[in-house]
């Protein structure tokens, strides 16, 4: 390990846990928040062609969202154990860990792309949308899906150096990936007859995100395979000691256990949020038609920013806590999930002023032809329901302390009840028109983010944790 890589690990494991947080966590909250916002430059450019393809692309990209939670909870798992290894001193065995998971995160993401593909018209059609509007979302969803493999690959390396500490890194990553997709969606949705490329409509934007992904995964092994890295992936490690030997033999053969007993629980949260998001555009379809689905296909794609920018914060408690954990620093394990949801929060909340501010000028910059039912029903959803993200984003932010334990069941525990008492409110409301039903996601996000910060300070982080346990 060079002078500058030893004096990040020391500020990340020594400087005060606020400022480390928000060092190792803004970056990665704006490289992630960055990401969505080109989401939205690319939404404003499918809004040129007409609200058909916002409502396909929204379908489309809501669905493509399942299995990229498969791949973001894997991640998480893996910044968890790489860092207790790294804050432990086992540096070979983090760089055997990293190069096994690698390689299986390959495997997986081929085969998920493949298997989300084939029933993407069966997924499509659980919303009710018909004719022109069904194909696009069809075909849409079919590219995003096979595009799973780099998605999942550029997860991973991106992991593998959060882990490492780095964040400057990962974030030049993201937005070098984000300017390649802009120019090709650019290029592709509306053509350049120039040199004889033809307007691919609103499928342009979903391949333009697969070859970015491509072009920045290559990057990122590049990065990772350096000499100098201090996961050492370019060279192979000599390591002494039969017990580590041991060791680094036993993270090659069960990688993938280990991988799944931290991502599991990640995939049921996640899946709790994308359930709800769904039923939400049911009830929004039931009651506001097509307009009311476009409409969500541009507030929706406004709260991935704020919630995005969340996973930059728990992926740096993740980090900060793994390594205290490693090291019987339970104190500053806790604090590290309590300034991760706070500074979560706090730059949610900002997201959300600058998006309430814009109202109907900023609905129309993504959908210029936007009827008034469709501006009515964002302006609805900005005025109540995205209250709900900043605290959303501070549960998010929050239990990245936990995960960084290694405990992954017990926040999975805490959604299970706060959404299963949302749920049971939502079945009583959802009749009584949007407002009710958007004031209850409110309060509801309100309360989950009290019970996992409750969840931080009160956990008993005293009990010994064994490096890789995921109980």
């Amino acid at each position: 390990m060079n002078a500058d890589e030893q004096a990040t690990a020391d500020s990340l494991n020594s400087a005060p846990v606020g400022l480390a947080v928000l060092r190792l966590g803004l970056p990665l909250a704006i490289g992630m928040a960055s990401h969505a916002l080109v989401n939205l430059v690319d939404l404003a450019l499918i809004g040129r062609l007409g609200e058909d393809a916002v409502a396909a692309a929204h379908i489309a990209t809501t669905i493509n969202f399942l299995p990229m939670i498969v791949g973001n909870s894997i991640s998480i798992a893996a910044i968890a154990l790489l860092s207790q290894r790294v804050g432990a001193g086992e540096q070979a065995l983090a760089t055997a860990f990293a190069r096994r998971s690698l390689w299986y995160m390959f495997w997986l993401g081929l085969v998920v792309s493949v298997a989300t593909a084939a029933p993407a018209g069966p997924f499509v059609d659980t919303v009710g949308l018909e004719g022109a509007v069904r194909q696009s979302a069809v075909e849409y969803l079919v590219i995003c899906n096979l595009g799973c493999l780099p998605m999942f690959l550029l997860m991973q390396t991106t992991a593998v150096m959060r882990a490492a500490g780095e964040a400057a890194v990962p974030l030049v990553l993201l937005l070098v990936t984000n300017v390649l997709n802009l120019l090709l969606d650019i290029v592709l949705l509306f053509g350049w007859p120039a040199l004889g490329i033809p307007s691919l409509g609103v499928l342009g934007a979903a391949y333009a995100t697969v070859v970015a992904r491509i072009v920045a995964v290559l990057a990122a092994f590049w990065w990772l395979r350096r000499p100098g890295h201090p996961m050492g992936l370019g060279r192979p490690r000599t390591v002494t000691g039969s017990v580590v030997t041991g060791r680094v033999q036993q993270a090659r053969v069960a990688v993938a256990g280990v991988l799944w007993r931290g991502a599991w629980p990640q995939v049921a949260q996640i899946g709790l949020r994308a359930a709800l998001v769904w039923w939400v555009t049911v009830i929004v379809q039931r009651n506001l038609g097509n307009a009311g689905s476009t409409a969500l296909g541009i507030t929706t794609r406004l709260d991935t920013v704020v919630l995005f920018s969340a996973i930059g914060f728990a992926n740096a408690a993740t980090t900060i806590a793994g390594r205290a954990v490693a090291r019987g620093e339970w104190q500053r394990a806790r604090r590290a999930g309590l300034w991760a949801g706070l500074q979560a929060l706090l730059f949610g909340a900002l997201l959300l002023f600058a998006f309430r501010a814009g109202g109907s000028p900023m609905l129309r910059l993504f959908l210029p032809d936007a009827g008034d039912a469709v501006v009515a029903a964002g302006l609805l959803y900005l005025s109540v329901a995205a209250l709900a993200q900043p605290f959303a984003a501070c549960a998010l932010g929050a239990m990245g302390a936990v995960y960084g334990g290694s405990r992954m069941v017990p926040p999975l525990l805490v959604d299970l009840v706060a959404f299963a008492g949302l749920a049971l409110v939502l079945i009583e409301v959802q009749g009584r028109g949007l407002s009710v039903v958007y004031h209850v996601l409110v309060w509801g996000a309100v309360v989950l983010a009290l019970m996992q910060l409750g969840l931080v300070t009160l956990w008993p982080w005293r009990k010994p944790l064994a490096v890789g346990s995921t109980r």
